[in-house]
């Protein structure tokens, strides 16, 4: 039921007025929103938004108020009703009305400040964002106004008002104000809408910063496409007609494209626009201004020595003066010849130059270096005139005013007129020339190399006319000539042909000269060849016998370089000797022969010497040289014979040996047969069994002699195959000591084996041959009751045994694991100087005991082919009464 109690009832209808006002602020928000969003236009959405927080707030003024970069600011939107309040809009005010304190507790506080004039109270409350550093309660804060504060809003009929900061881009960018000529209170929700509406703004500031740099940008794109499309013109390059749009898009008063000539034969373009230096009358000294002494030109610079105008029709870009001051001057842009003047009162330029400008009226200057690549073309200069600001104040900004130390009592507007103010380049600007002058650079490039290939096409042109007059004096002429052609073709014919015969004539001998002459080269370059691969000397004498050219063989057997013999007497170089050692007489020296005589010298066994004196013997032909009948010089061929005469004693000590160990078996059973065949033991049947059986011990000596011999040439000369098997040592040394047990037995020696199982890759039959070898001449020579000895051991890479007393078979360390297999017996021993030449063929220890126990001499030698086979090394060492121990290696794998 509804109640009767009329408090309930006033506080329903306070709550239902509140709900009212809550809805309609949302509603007006939320239109506010909306209105300031429809638009793009930053100046349309301003004067939306005064507009609707005016009507909002009810106020008799609301305004808003942008700082410039100064501290001062200007009313760039205002809203007023029925004129209760002076319109301010337009109007400027001095940074000192609105202090530093304050601007900074608006950017960092974001401090909103509500102001009633009739109590002389200001609340001040933080912003819903404001910097923790700023000791400021959430709630509004209310204290006295300063007296000049009051009287500044009294003397501006405003008695309360209301001021919301704006921010962009963390920088306080304006005030949302709001002014009433009566007292006013201020709500809660009044302050929290006008907030939110001023953050809108900051963000629809945004948004129109963005869309101001995007048109910006869109008519800058514009422009260069305009400009690009008047220079790539394929017709013709408007250069003209493009610099006037490029002065026009940099808001300039003048311009100009100076074209520099690229050889000295032609003059430089000038294309110009609008205001132009002055230079006419630009022809007294050269001062400079300096920067930072301001003032008008004048100033006491100091004189330099250069031609400012050379002539009147000289471009200024090719002034000296005009390079030297652009060489100097800092380019605005790094590493980009782009040089920007924003005030020629404070250009360091010399002063003609400069009042050349000022006197048209220039005051700032644009310059664009048109270069491409490395090439230097010309320059793009842009001038712009010193304007005159107009500026509206709201109260003079001169402190230094009597009249405004007082509190100010009435705002009276100001105009200010400052007048010769500068037009300072943008650097939006800039790019934007810079952009334009590559376009010029590369127009003008191109236009240059079109002028080229026109200048060569002329000249062409020039050639072809020139020919073709040629062409018809040639042809008036051929009919002149032709009839002389004709009469002169006859004996030209006729004479031709006695010159055909004499040139193929001697094109024949000439070829036969070339041939002859190949020929000669080619058999002195055979010749040379054959001398220098000849293993024998070869030198050639002259008539006083000085050799006159010698061969690498002969001078590196007689120990000399091949220029160091030439012009030597061979005769005294080589010492030359008969067999015997007694040198010969120059007269007596068969070589001297063959130079007087002319005889053919074969000769053996002289002696020549070395250039240590070290001497050989050698065998030498000697033959003399001809010429026309005349001998003119002798050729000699000769070599060392020392290995020769070593082998032919080999052979002959060979074959007495051979001869020697033949014929004594032989002899033997010689003698035993005869006395068997004339019967001389017939009655004796003991002896002649003794005879026969002498016999056949030699015939088996003679054999197994023959098969040595014939085994070790073979082993030597390669003629037998290894066959080589995968083998165990220790099956092969039992096998060895098997077949020699029976003789050890005999001899009543002890064999003592120490076998390793060891895998190898030799030929078996040739392993147990050299085994059962060096066995049997163990037992052979060691005493009754003694012990011979077999065993192996794995060596390992780098263990070196020791060799040192067997020069040819001495033992280096193998390139892998080995085997050393030692036989030691206690014999009689060897002598030191026997231990190497017993491994040589027929050589013995004692030959006369040797030929008692059955030995050839040859063994040791097959032993020594078969291990070397193998790839190993066999020696011995020995104690002369204590025994020997032979050695042999074989490698492993």
């Amino acid at each position: 039921m509804p109640s009767n109690n009329p408090h309930s009832k006033a506080l329903n209808q306070t709550n239902t007025a509140g709900e009212k006002q809550i809805t309609s602020l949302e509603v007006l928000l939320h239109r506010m929103m909306n209105r300031i969003r429809q638009s793009l236009e930053l100046p349309a959405i301003l004067s939306i938004t005064v507009a609707e927080i005016r009507g909002f707030l009810e106020t008799d003024r609301v305004k808003i108020y942008r700082f410039d970069t100064d501290g001062s600011g200007e009313v760039v939107a205002e809203s007023v009703d029925q004129e209760r309040l002076p319109s301010l809009l337009g109007q400027h005010f001095p940074a000192q009305d609105i202090p530093q304190e304050a601007r900074e507790l608006f950017l960092l506080a974001r401090q909103r400040s509500i102001v009633d004039v009739a109590t002389q109270q200001i609340g001040l409350s933080p912003g819903p964002e404001a910097d923790e550093s700023i000791e400021l309660k959430n709630d509004m804060r209310f204290r006295s106004v300063d007296p000049c504060h009051v009287e500044y809003l009294t003397s501006m009929g405003v008695q309360s008002s209301l001021v919301v900061p704006i921010l962009h881009c963390q920088q306080l960018w304006g005030l949302l104000v709001s002014h009433h000529s009566l007292p006013r209170q201020v709500t809660e929700r009044e302050l929290q809408v006008v907030q939110l509406v001023a953050d809108q703004l900051s963000i629809a500031i945004a948004q129109s910063t963005l869309l101001e740099q995007t048109r910006l940008q869109a008519q800058q794109e514009a422009t260069i496409n305009r400009v690009a499309k008047l220079l790539h013109s394929m017709t013709q390059m408007q250069v003209q007609q493009a610099l006037e749009l490029t002065v026009s898009a940099l808001q300039g008063a003048g311009g100009r494209v100076c074209i520099i000539p690229q050889n000295s034969s032609e003059k430089a373009q000038l294309f110009t626009t609008g205001k132009q230096p002055d230079t006419k009358q630009g022809r007294q000294g050269g001062k400079r201004v300096k920067r930072g002494q301001g003032g008008r030109l004048g100033g006491q610079g100091g004189v330099i020595n250069s031609s400012s105008f050379p002539t009147p029709h000289t471009p200024l870009e090719e002034y000296p003066s005009w390079r030297e001051w652009l060489r100097m001057e800092t380019t605005v842009v790094e590493e980009s010849p782009v040089w920007v003047v924003n005030d020629l009162y404070q250009a360091a330029l010399q002063s003609d130059l400069a009042q050349a400008f000022l006197k048209s009226g220039i005051r700032t200057l644009l310059i664009v270096r048109l270069q491409y690549r490395q090439q230097i073309l010309g320059y793009l200069s842009i001038f712009r005139n010193e304007i005159d600001i107009e500026t509206i104040w709201a109260r003079r900004p001169d402190r230094d005013d009597e009249r405004h130390l007082s509190p100010i009592k009435s705002f009276e507007v100001w105009r200010e007129l400052k007048r010769g103010q500068v037009q300072a380049w943008k650097a939006t600007e800039i790019e934007l020339a810079q952009a334009l002058a590559s376009h010029f650079a590369m127009a003008i490039h191109q236009y240059q190399l079109y002028q080229q290939v026109n200048a060569l096409n002329a000249n062409l042109q020039c050639d072809i006319e020139e020919r073709k007059q040629a062409e018809k004096k040639i042809c008036a002429l051929n009919a002149e000539l032709e009839q002389r052609v004709q009469e002169r073709t006859a004996e030209l014919r006729r004479a031709n042909r006695r010159l055909l015969e004499e040139i193929n004539e001697r094109e024949r001998a000439l070829r036969d000269r070339k041939q002859t002459q190949a020929s000669l080269e080619r058999l002195s370059r055979q010749s040379e060849l054959i001398l220098n691969s000849a293993g024998e000397g070869i030198y050639g004498l002259n008539c006083q016998g000085k050799i006159t050219f010698v061969n690498p063989a002969a001078a590196r057997m007689l120990g000399y370089g091949v220029k160091e013999l030439i012009n030597l007497f061979m005769h005294e170089v080589v010492k030359h000797s008969r067999p015997d050692g007694v040198r010969y007489f120059l007269e007596d020296n068969p070589i001297y022969a063959t130079l007087q005589n002319g005889t053919v010298q074969h000769v053996t066994d002289d002696i020549f010497y070395r250039r240590d004196g070290s001497k050989f013997p050698v065998e030498y032909v000697s033959t003399p040289i001809r010429e026309q009948k005349k001998i003119v010089g002798a050729v000699v061929i000769f070599k060392d014979i020392t290995e020769r005469q070593i082998i032919e004693r080999m052979k002959d000590e060979f074959v007495s040996v051979v001869s020697h160990e033949l014929r004594t078996p032989l002899t033997s059973i010689r003698s035993a047969l005869g006395l068997l065949a004339r019967g001389s033991l017939n009655n004796q049947p003991e002896k002649s069994q003794r005879m026969l059986e002498i016999a056949f011990d030699n015939t088996n000596r003679l054999v197994r002699l023959i098969n040595d011999i014939l085994d070790i040439e073979r082993i030597n000369s390669g003629k037998v195959t290894m066959h080589k098997q995968t083998c165990n040592a220790a099956d092969l040394m039992i096998q060895a000591v098997d077949e020699m047990r029976a003789m050890a037995e005999k001899a009543e020696i002890h064999l003592e084996l120490t076998p390793a199982s060891v895998q190898l890759w030799v030929d078996p039959d040739r392993i147990i041959q050299t085994i059962t070898n060096l066995l049997s001449n163990a037992i052979k020579f060691s005493p009754p009751g003694s012990t011979v000895w077999l065993s192996v051991e794995l060596q390992q890479e780098g263990e070196v045994k020791k060799a040192d007393c067997v020069e040819k078979n001495k033992f280096t360390t193998p390139p892998t694991s080995y085997l050393l297999f030692q036989i030691k017996d206690q014999g009689r021993g060897i002598p030191e100087d026997k231990l190497e030449t017993i491994f040589d063929r027929f050589q013995q220890v004692d030959a006369s005991n040797s030929r008692h126990q059955g030995g050839t001499g040859l063994g040791l030698a097959i032993c020594r082919s078969i291990i070397q086979q193998h790839g190993g090394k066999i020696w011995a060492e020995s104690t002369l009464g204590k025994g020997s121990t032979f050695y042999f290696t074989l490698p492993i794998g």
